[in-house]
């Protein structure tokens, strides 16, 4: 369930906790053979709401009006509350370089399957005592080959996942400057694997601006 907090969100003292920059994650497990995933069931709902506060998360269904017990989607703070709180856990394990988190996904790097067992045994012990609860079908044990943040991690190299340029090749050709805004936003995650991407870019990123119009389209398709 997500509720429509736009209006509260509005309000609210924004949690300035930074979300890991996913470059630096990435970068971490180059040096890695070995891989394993856990993904954090309700990710968010491991997270109280201060008392005080849950009458500001309510919402009405046919049911009658309810408040939320545990931080909810929707609610701008919810990824820094969630972040930090996550952090906090597997802080001393993350700076030994057992596991990463980000948001509801954790990975433990490892340069064999003798040290991944070791590192997630470690892992789940700290899980375990702080009441984390794991998703564990889509979790990934000892691979040699992840998808990891939209991106495959294999023997030290690192290259976008189909799914993710599946959804360039389908992207509708845009009729508006939101939808080349939205396109633009699909191809950047990428560009740090094509050459000269902002060149190759540039008619398009020229459509966004005030005064150019969709006119021009014909001329920029090439960018594509």
């Amino acid at each position: 369930m997500c509720i429509d907090y736009r209006k509260l969100n509005q309000k609210l003292v924004k949690d300035k906790f930074p979300l890991p920059l996913i470059e630096d994650v990435l970068d971490t497990l180059q040096e890695a053979k070995v891989y394993s995933t856990l993904d954090l069931r309700n990710g968010f709902f491991h997270v109280d709401v201060d008392e005080d506060c849950r009458k500001y998360t309510s919402f009405i269904v046919p049911d009658g009006q309810f408040e939320f017990n545990k931080v909810p989607f929707g609610l701008s703070t919810s990824p820094g509350v969630f972040q930090r709180y996550v952090s906090s856990i597997f802080r001393d394990l993350t700076r030994k370089g057992i596991v990463i988190s980000y948001l509801d996904d954790l990975v433990i790097p490892a340069k064999d399957e003798k040290e991944g067992l070791e590192k997630l045994q470690i892992v789940f012990e700290v899980a375990k005592k702080y009441g984390l609860e794991i998703k564990f079908k889509k979790c990934q044990f000892l691979k040699k080959t992840i998808e990891f943040l939209g991106h495959v991690v294999e023997n030290g190299t690192i290259k976008p996942s189909t799914a993710k340029t599946q959804a360039v090749r389908k992207f509708p050709e845009p009729t508006t400057i939101k939808q080349v805004q939205s396109f633009l936003g699909l191809t950047g995650y990428f560009c740090k694997y094509i050459k000269d991407y902002s060149t190759i870019a540039k008619p398009l990123s020229d459509l966004t601006r005030k005064e150019k119009s969709l006119c021009f389209w014909d001329s920029t398709k090439s960018s594509i």
